[in-house]
C-alpha cells in the first residue's frame, strides 16, 4: 500500500511537471509566432555588439577561434543592419504613410524580419557564452598566478582571490551588523514610538500629564539629534564615550577593555541607535495613517487604550512599514562602512586593508562596490517579493541612504 501511494504521488508529480513544460513550450511557440514591436532598433543594436565583439577582442574562446563561424556571424549581423537601414530610410520618405505603404510592413516581410531578429539573438546569446567562457579561462589563470598582474582585471581578481578570508569576513561583519542593527533598533524604536505618541488628556492627573510630555519631547529630541548627526560622528563618540566610562570607572587594562568594548559591540550599537531613530518615525507615521474611526470603535467595545493599540493599531501600522524596516536594512548595509573609521573589520575595511597590501586602490574599492551592489539587490529582491506576498506597497529598486 505505501508503495502504491508513492508511486501515485510520483505520477502526479511527473504529470504536474509535464503540463508546466507544455504549457512553457506552448508560451514560447505562441510567443514566437507573434509579431513584437522594435524588431529592427533590437536586431541591429545586437548585431552591432557582436560584430564590435569579434573586432575588439584581444582572446577568443570556443565560437570566435573558429573564422567559419565568426564570418557566417558576422555576414548575418551585416545583412540585419542593412535590412534596418532600408527600413528606417522608408519610414523616414514615406512618414506617416509607412505603416500602409512600405512593403516592409507586408505580413511576409514583418515575418521574414521577426525570425531574422531570432537569428541575431542567437549569435548574441553565442557570443556571450564565448566572453564567459573567456573569462572563466582568464580567472582560473589569474587564481595560479604567484605574483600580481598589471591589467585592471586581472588584478582585481587576483587579489580577491587570495585575500578572499578578509573580504568574507568583513562581508560577514557587515551583514550581521545590518541584521542585528535593523533587529535591535526596531525593538528600540518600538518603545521609542509609544513615548512619541503620548497625548495628555484632560482625565489624565497632572503628573501623568507631566510624564507624558516629558517622554513625548525625549523621544522627539531623540530621533533630531540622531537624523541630525552623521553615523560617522555617532560611531566616533559612542566608541570613545563606551571606552570612556570602562577606562575611568574600571581597573581594566586597555586589552580587556577591547575585549569587552570591542569595535564590533561599538559598530552594532552605533548601528542599533540609529535605526532606532528613524524607525520611531516611520512607525509614528505607520500608527497615525491608521483611521481614528477603528481606535474609537475600539473603545466604544470596551478596549482600553493599551489594548486598543496593542490588538488594534499596531499590528496594522507594523504591516504598512514592513518596505520602510527593510529599506533601513539595506541602508544599514551600505552605511555600516562607515565604521571602519572605529576599527571595525567591515567590508570597507577589508578593501582598505587589501588595498594597503597591494598598493592597489582602485581594483579593490571596485570588488567592495561589487560586492555590496550584489547584497544590495539580493536583499532588495527578497523584501520586493515578501511585500508582494503581504499586498503592500514596494519601491522596485535600490533605496538611497539616510
Amino acid at each position: 500500500m505505501a508503495m502504491n501511494n508513492i508511486f501515485s504521488a510520483l505520477c502526479a508529480i511527473l504529470g504536474d511537471a509535464g503540463r508546466w513544460l507544455r504549457g512553457r513550450a506552448a508560451a514560447l511557440l505562441s510567443f514566437a509566432a507573434a509579431d513584437h514591436p522594435y524588431v529592427y532598433l533590437s536586431g541591429s543594436a545586437l548585431s552591432l555588439a557582436a560584430a564590435l565583439t569579434y573586432i575588439f577582442s584581444q582572446r577568443y574562446g570556443f565560437f570566435l577561434s573558429r573564422p567559419l563561424w565568426v564570418w557566417t556571424a558576422l555576414a548575418l549581423c551585416g545583412a540585419f543592419c542593412l535590412a534596418s537601414l532600408a527600413a528606417l530610410a522608408s519610414k523616414l520618405r514615406l512618414k506617416r504613410r509607412y505603416r500602409a505603404g512600405s512593403r516592409f510592413c507586408a505580413p511576409a516581410a514583418r515575418r521574414a524580419a521577426r525570425y531574422g531578429s531570432y537569428v541575431i539573438w542567437t549569435v548574441a546569446a553565442l557570443t556571450l557564452a564565448d566572453r564567459l567562457h573567456v573569462l572563466y579561462q582568464v580567472v582560473r589563470e589569474v587564481m595560479a598566478m604567484d605574483t600580481n598582474p598589471s591589467p585592471f582585471f586581472q588584478a582585481m581578481v587576483y587579489m580577491f582571490y587570495n585575500s578572499r578570508a578578509l573580504f568574507l569576513r568583513g562581508l560577514w561583519t557587515t551583514l550581521r551588523l545590518a541584521f542585528f542593527g535593523t533587529i535591535f533598533g526596531f525593538l528600540l524604536a518600538v518603545g521609542l514610538v509609544f513615548l512619541r505618541i503620548q497625548t495628555p488628556s484632560k482625565r489624565d492627573w497632572d503628573h501623568v500629564k507631566l510624564i507624558k510630555i516629558l517622554c513625548s519631547r525625549f523621544a522627539a529630541l531623540y530621533a533630531t539629534v540622531v537624523r541630525g548627526t552623521p553615523m560617522m560622528l555617532q560611531a566616533f563618540i559612542i566608541y570613545y564615550a563606551g571606552f570612556g566610562l570602562f577606562k575611568g570607572h574600571t581597573d581594566l587594562t586597555i586589552t580587556e577593555i577591547n575585549t569587552i568594548w570591542s569595535f564590533f559591540i561599538a559598530g552594532l550599537t552605533t548601528v542599533s541607535l540609529n535605526s532606532a531613530a528613524y524607525l520611531s518615525e516611520v512607525l509614528r507615521g505607520g500608527v497615525e495613517s491608521i483611521d481614528a474611526g477603528q481606535t474609537e470603535a475600539a473603545r466604544s467595545l470596551g478596549m482600553s487604550s493599551w489594548m486598543t493599540m496593542m490588538k488594534v493599531v499596531f499590528p496594522q501600522a507594523l504591516k504598512n512599514s514592513i518596505p520602510a524596516i527593510g529599506n533601513e536594512m539595506i541602508i544599514n548595509i551600505k552605511d555600516s562602512s562607515v565604521l571602519n573609521c572605529i576599527g571595525v573589520v567591515e567590508l570597507m575595511y577589508a578593501a582598505t586593508s587589501v588595498a594597503g597590501i597591494y598598493y592597489k586602490n582602485l581594483p579593490n574599492y571596485v570588488s567592495a562596490a561589487i560586492i555590496y551592489l550584489i547584497m544590495t539587490c539580493c536583499i532588495s529582491a527578497i523584501l520586493n517579493k515578501l511585500s508582494a506576498r503581504l499586498s503592500l506597497n514596494t519601491y522596485r529598486g535600490v533605496p538611497s541612504s539616510n
